[in-house]
Order: C-alpha cells, then sequence, then structure tokens
C-alpha cells in the first residue's frame, strides 16, 4: 500500500471526529417511567417554543401530543398560554386559535370605540408539479375608523391539470365585503355582500361545471351581559340569494341565517354553554331547460351544548349535546308515462331530502391527581338520512393509578349499534344489529435503568342482520375475537446508549355463523419481535437501528387447503450526522425479507409447508440539508431502492420480478424577508426518477422500457402585511 494511502487512512478517525464536534439537536426526554415509551424523537427546540411537558398536557387534556404541538407550532402559543385561553373562553382546546382568528373581524370585539385600525395582507402561493400547477391569491382587509368598520376578503383559486393530453382548467373566485357601523360597545348594523364564481372544463367532456352565486345580505350583530356571569351573542343576516348552476338547478330568492351563543357561570363549579344556528331560503328554483318556477323552501338548525360541574373539584361532571336538522329541497324532471294513451309526459316537481342528527355524551370524571383518575362515560346518538336510520350508543370505562410504583392504565369500552338500511334503487333493505366490547390494561415500572410495560387486550365484535325484504340479501352473520399480549423493556445503561426490546403475541378470529360463509372463517395467530437501539458514536453522530420479526400463522378450520403461513424479516438503520451547525446529513438503509407458503397434506397424513412465493426489498436513501443562512436552505435527498420477487412452480424456486428504481431531489428553500412588511417563502426543486424492471417467465428475463422522470417542482408564497 502507498505512504500516502496510509497515512490518509491513519487520520481519517481524526478528520471524523473534528467534523462531528458540532452539537446536535435537543431531543425532549420523558421525565417519568409512564411516558418513557413516548416518541421523544420528533420533538426540537424550534420557532422559541418550549415543548417541555408536552406528553403530560396532552394526556391531561386528552389529545395527542402531535396533535397539540401542531397547535403550538400554527399559532405561536406555549402550552401554559394555549391552557390559559382554552380555560378562560370556555372551549376545548383545539378551538381557540380558530375564534380568536375570526374574532378579529367582529366589530364588536374592539376594546375602544374609537379605535382606528387599517389592516391590509396579500399572500400569492404558485405551486407546481409534473401534472398540474396552481396559483392563489389571498387577500384580506380591515378597516376601522370610529364606529364604521369594512372587512374584505377576496380568494382567487386557479388550477391546471393535465391529463390524457389534455389541460383541464378549474377557476375558482370568491368575494366576502362588509361594511357598516357599530352603534355601541354591543350592537351594531351593517351590510355584506358575498359573490362566488365556480367554473371547470374538460375538453373531452360535452359540457362543463361551473356556478354563479351572489349573495346580498343584512348583518346585524349583538352581545349582551344580563348580569354578571351570564353573556349571550346574537347575529342575524338576511338579504337575498342569486344561485345559478347551469348543470343542475337555478335559485333565486330570499335568504337568512341567525346564530348566537349563550354562557351561563357560576362561581368555579357550574358553566354552560349554548350555541345555535338557523339558516334557510325561500326562494324559485327550476331546472335549466325547463320554463316553470317552483317554490323552494330550505332549511337547516342545528344547537349544541356544553355543561360543566364542578370543573376544578377531584369530581366532575361534563355533559354534552347536540342536534341537527336539514331539509333541502331540489328540482327534478321526473317522466310520466299513461299506457292508456300511450302517451310520455315530463312534469317538474321538488326533491326534498331531510336529514336528522342528535347526540348526547356524558363524563363523570373523579379524580386524586394526575396518576390517580377514574373516568366514567357514556354516549348515545341518533341519526336519519336517506340511505336508513343509524342508533349508537355505548359506555367507557378508563382508569389510571400508582399502585406499589406501577403506574396502571386499563379501559372498558361497550357500544352498540343498530342500522335499518332502506330500501335503494329496486333493492331491499336489512337491519343489522352490532355490539363490541373491548377491555385493554396496561403496567408500567421502573427497576433502575430499566423501564418494563405489560399490555394486554381483549375485544369482542357481533354483527346480526335480518331482511326486510323478499328481495334483500344482507351480510352473513359473523363475530369477531382478538385477543393479544405484549412485553416491552427499555434499557438504558448511559447517555449516550438506549435498546428497546419487546414482544407481542395475538389472536384474531374471524367467525361466521352462516353456512354459505362459514368456508372463510379464520385464525390468525402472530408472533411479533422487535428490538430498537440509538447509539451516540460522536458528539454530532447518532445511529439507530431497528429490527423486527413476525410470523403469521392463518388458518382456515373448514378449509384446510387455505393454510398459510407469513414471516417478515426487516431491519432499519438510521445515522444522522449534525457536520456543522448549517450542515446535516441523514443515511437510512432499509432490508426486508417476506417469504409466505401454503401447508400440503401429503399422503402419510401430516402438513408441510411448501413456499409460494419470497419478496425482497432493500434501500438506501440520504438527506443533505445545508443552510448559509437563516433565509435560504440547499435540500438533496437522493435514493435507491430494489424489490426481487420469487415464486415456487413444482417446488422449484424461480425468479418472477425484479424492480429497481433511482430518485433524486434537489430543491432550495426560501424565507426572504421583503423589507419591514413582506416575505418570500417556499421551495424550488428538480424531481429526477428512473425506474426499470425485468419480468422473468420459465427463467428467461424480459427487460420493460425503462420509466424516465424529470420535472420541476416547488411552491412560492408571497405574503404582504400594512
Amino acid at each position: 500500500m502507498p505512504r500516502s494511502l496510509r497515512v490518509v487512512l491513519a487520520l481519517l478517525p481524526v478528520v471524523c471526529s473534528l467534523l462531528f464536534s458540532a452539537l446536535p439537536g435537543r431531543a425532549q426526554q420523558a421525565g417519568s417511567s409512564r411516558y418513557a415509551f413516548a416518541d421523544t424523537t420528533l420533538l426540537r427546540d424550534t420557532l422559541g417554543l418550549d415543548f417541555r411537558r408536552l406528553f403530560p398536557a396532552a394526556d391531561s387534556l386528552q389529545v395527542s401530543p402531535d396533535s397539540l404541538r401542531a397547535w403550538m407550532i400554527r399559532w405561536r402559543w406555549d402550552i401554559p398560554r394555549l391552557v390559559f385561553l382554552a380555560d378562560s373562553l370556555g372551549m376545548p382546546v383545539d378551538s381557540v386559535g380558530p375564534v380568536l382568528w375570526r374574532e378579529r373581524y367582529n366589530p364588536l370585539a374592539s376594546a375602544t370605540h374609537a379605535l382606528a385600525r387599517n389592516e391590509f395582507r396579500y399572500s400569492s402561493s404558485y405551486d407546481v408539479q409534473k401534472t398540474s400547477s396552481t396559483w392563489t391569491n389571498l387577500s384580506l382587509y380591515n378597516a376601522q375608523r370610529g364606529p364604521y368598520y369594512l372587512n374584505q376578503t377576496t380568494n382567487i383559486e386557479l388550477i391546471r391539470t393535465k391529463s390524457a393530453g389534455r389541460v383541464i382548467p378549474q377557476q375558482t373566485r370568491e368575494s366576502t365585503t362588509e361594511l357598516g357601523s357599530r352603534f355601541s360597545k354591543t350592537f351594531s348594523l351593517g351590510g355584506q355582500a358575498r359573490l362566488y364564481r365556480f367554473n371547470t372544463r374538460d375538453p373531452g367532456a360535452p359540457t362543463g361545471t361551473s356556478e354563479t352565486l351572489n349573495e346580498f345580505q343584512f348583518s346585524a350583530r349583538s352581545k349582551q351581559q344580563m348580569r354578571r356571569g351570564l353573556s349571550s351573542e346574537l347575529n342575524l343576516r338576511a338579504g337575498y340569494l342569486d344561485d345559478e348552476k347551469p348543470a343542475t338547478e337555478l335559485k333565486r330568492g330570499a335568504t337568512g341565517t341567525l346564530d348566537g351563543r349563550v354562557r351561563a357561570q357560576r362561581g368555579s363549579w357550574f358553566s354552560h354553554d349554548l350555541s345555535g344556528q338557523a339558516n334557510g331560503n325561500v326562494a324559485r328554483t327550476r331546472r335549466p331547460e325547463e320554463t316553470f318556477d317552483l317554490d323552494s323552501r330550505d332549511f337547516a338548525s342545528s344547537l349544541r351544548g356544553t355543561m360543566q360541574l364542578f370543573n376544578a373539584s377531584p369530581y366532575g361532571l361534563n355533559v354534552g349535546w347536540s342536534t341537527r336538522r336539514t331539509r333541502v329541497e331540489q328540482p327534478v324532471t321526473l317522466t310520466v308515462i299513461d299506457t292508456v294513451a300511450d302517451d310520455t309526459t315530463r312534469v317538474a316537481a321538488l326533491n326534498q331530502v331531510r336529514t336528522a342528527n342528535d347526540a348526547a355524551d356524558a363524563t363523570l370524571r373523579l379524580r386524586r391527581d394526575s396518576d390517580r383518575y377514574l373516568n366514567l362515560s357514556a354516549n348515545l346518538g341518533k341519526s336519519k338520512s336517506l340511505s336508513g336510520a343509524r342508533t349508537d350508543k355505548g359506555a367507557k370505562a378508563t382508569l389510571r393509578w400508582m399502585l406499589f410504583s406501577w403506574a396502571i392504565d386499563g379501559n372498558y369500552n361497550d357500544s352498540r349499534t343498530r342500522a335499518d338500511i332502506t330500501r335503494q334503487r329496486g333493492g331491499g333493505g336489512y337491519i343489522e344489529r352490532s355490539n363490541s366490547r373491548s377491555a385493554q390494561a396496561q403496567a408500567t415500572r421502573s427497576f433502575g435503568r430499566i423501564t418494563t410495560k405489560f399490555t394486554g387486550d381483549i375485544s369482542r365484535g357481533q354483527f346480526r342482520y335480518a331482511a326486510t325484504a323478499d328481495s334483500a340479501t344482507p351480510p352473513a352473520t359473523r363475530d369477531s375475537y382478538r385477543q393479544s399480549w405484549r412485553v416491552d423493556g427499555i434499557y438504558v445503561p448511559s447517555q449516550r446508549l438506549t435498546t428497546n426490546l419487546a414482544f407481542e403475541v395475538s389472536l384474531t378470529r374471524a367467525i361466521n355463523l352462516e353456512q354459505r360463509a362459514s368456508a372463510s372463517n379464520s385464525d390468525t395467530r402472530t408472533y411479533r419481535g422487535t428490538w430498537v437501539w440509538n447509539y451516540r458514536l460522536l458528539r454530532g453522530l447518532t445511529a439507530t437501528q431497528t429490527n423486527s420479526i413476525s410470523a403469521d400463522y392463518q388458518f382456515y378450520p373448514f378449509n384446510a387447503t387455505r393454510n398459510q403461513l407469513s414471516l417478515s424479516y426487516s431491519t432499519d438503520t438510521r445515522l444522522a450526522a449534525v457536520v456543522t451547525p448549517r450542515l446535516n446529513i441523514d443515511l437510512r438503509h432499509t432490508a426486508s425479507e417476506q417469504p409466505r407458503g401454503s401447508y400440503t397434506v401429503f399422503t402419510d397424513g401430516n402438513e408441510y409447508l411448501q413456499l409460494s412465493d419470497d419478496n425482497k426489498s432493500f434501500g438506501l436513501s440520504t438527506s443533505i440539508s445545508y443552510r448559509p443562512s437563516s433565509a435560504l436552505a440547499v435540500v438533496l435527498t437522493p435514493d435507491y431502492s430494489a424489490n426481487e420477487r420469487s415464486g415456487t412452480t413444482n417446488g422449484v424456486e424461480t425468479k418472477q420480478r425484479d424492480d429497481k428504481r433511482v430518485n433524486f431531489t434537489g430543491s432550495v428553500q426560501l424565507d426572504l424577508p421583503i423589507s419591514r412588511k413582506g416575505r418570500l417563502t417556499g421551495r424550488i426543486g428538480r424531481t429526477y426518477s428512473d425506474q426499470r424492471s425485468t419480468t422473468y417467465t420459465s427463467g428467461v428475463g424480459q427487460l420493460s422500457p425503462r420509466a424516465e422522470n424529470d420535472f420541476w417542482n416547488g411552491r412560492l408564497e408571497m405574503t404582504w402585511a400594512l
């Protein structure tokens, strides 16, 4: 070996240690054994937000951690502020952001009567892909001078899609303008105009789809504070409607919407929120090809209530209920056949569609602290539509308790459903009755550096059917059953190494009680093992590997020839390197093999496994991100994948197909400030992909034509605010 090459090999470890001397990104760690198995790798310190105690907060709010994090990023609020706003407004945490955004344009939300405001915000984005492009323009204008206010929103979206050599345009334009005056802090009057245009046309279709909608309404807003702890809001909009759909209907007449909210609160032990809305149309309508107008009455109403008792006490009760009714009348043309005169007459009529939905739920909370509580809940719901009627009812119990250093979690769920499927299109209807019960228990405890978790669950379902007509063919009566248990263990010998070992066993049964479907009865036994380890090789280099093995034994008690076994072996290795604060490199390698076979009964009476096919997949991908400044980033993502499929014919394994694919994407990400009021964000990139397959017939390979794609894609958005 040349001396120069030996010197390079000797210096290579030193160079690598210098390159990886930068600090890695900081991931949030769980604070107790209860959250030791949470996915903490998805949390990063970005956007100036603090994600500490995200998992306990999400668990207390009964929302998923990723949803809570998304709301924090979307509205730029930390957890204490988000929880404080939800408590003060008396609404779920997921409704805080949309409600505050909507109230920005409510003239009664201003604190000062003579407040002067002049705000303008404009954003334009252009998104181009291989077969489509989208151009969106949005402008928001809000002005207020003394008691007078003006709110204006304009949204224009132009979409062009290429299909089969044709360009299909789709254009959507919408503008809403509201002008009025605030007479006091609790009352305002104004007018609103809404213009909506939609048009799309496929060159291969005989006609296109379009809609022209004009709404001119009088608007009134009011707020009342009857006494301390009792407040209400009432809004009214009424005016003229002109809706033209050349393909289906024409409608002109009066329209109106009435909505309101009442909130009652007594100290910290009682609160009740009641909100409702009613809207309807009284109009003349007809089909475009008809000449006579028909009187139509459209109406929709909804009412929702939420009551909380002793919300801040160790025990409490939450009750919620809602009801909704809709009635829509659409013009149709009926064909009447007179068999005596042998004549056909076309008659214009109204088709009335009604829907109804009612729901109620209640939860009894018995809480000692965040680690010791019991929740008992029940729900009831009914719905009715053209397809039939449906009734749902159920009960649920959730328990969390700390017992001798063990974190115990358990829940039980019981639900029952009745669905009446009506006759449709000449077919008979039937009734479906189903009920399901499930129970799950989980125990977690730490033994020094080892954290263990035991999980077990069992569920059962029943489905019963009864025909309501001679022509009905309901599904077969069936039952389902599942049970499983799982053991997880995390071992943390040091801050650099973490390893997780899990083993799971499950049984799933599909039981058809009728003879016509009994051949599909099956028992599936699954055994799965997973080993995950994470090791920080250097200060800026972390390796993570996931290894899994599983076996699915599927048996058919009444059709033994279909018995089969499916195996799976997979490994996923990742290297994450923080070379410098501006350069990150992630490398990933995946490999999996999935053999499958069926059992064959030989003359000796024994069953033997005979492989039928084998699927092997390999993948290698890299993500390189370099950010020379806060406004610019370059991202390169090359990846390679290969798939090999083999089959067995007469006991001989032969190749069937080989697929190889190469993808390369290079993009530039922008976040450029334009003066003090504007910002340009987006991504511009180019994607190249090349795929080729080889199909084998009798051992002879046939190469398919190369499938190559090379196109630009990206999205740019410019925002300007005054």
